[in-house]
């Protein structure tokens, strides 16, 4: 879904949707992702499953129309959701955004 975009200058602002995304993916990330992101660095610890549970949130399969599973998101929701996990740890982010 794409964001209001005002003619006049440009400034765009997040639909509900896009707002709720954003949400979801901030608390997943807070909850989640940021507590064990040093642990897992100093491990060199690959969190598959964590990464497992991103998937019934619809963080997985962003791209991919609803009707095969995916979330059939568009582009700036994807930017809102690698956004907040970046916040949280950026190589977490980074396997979520190039698997999808």
């Amino acid at each position: 879904m794409d964001a209001a975009v005002d003619a006049g200058t440009g400034q765009f602002e997040l639909t509900e949707e896009q707002r709720a995304i954003q949400e979801m993916a901030e608390a997943f990330a807070a909850d989640r992702v940021a507590p064990n992101a040093l642990d897992w660095d100093r491990a060199k610890h690959f969190p598959a499953d964590v990464i497992r549970e991103t998937g019934p949130l619809g963080l997985g399969g962003i791209y991919v129309k609803d009707d095969v599973g995916g979330s059939a998101l568009g582009r700036l929701d994807a930017v809102l959701i690698f956004e907040a996990l970046a916040r949280a740890d950026p190589a977490f982010s980074s396997f979520i955004s190039i698997h999808n």
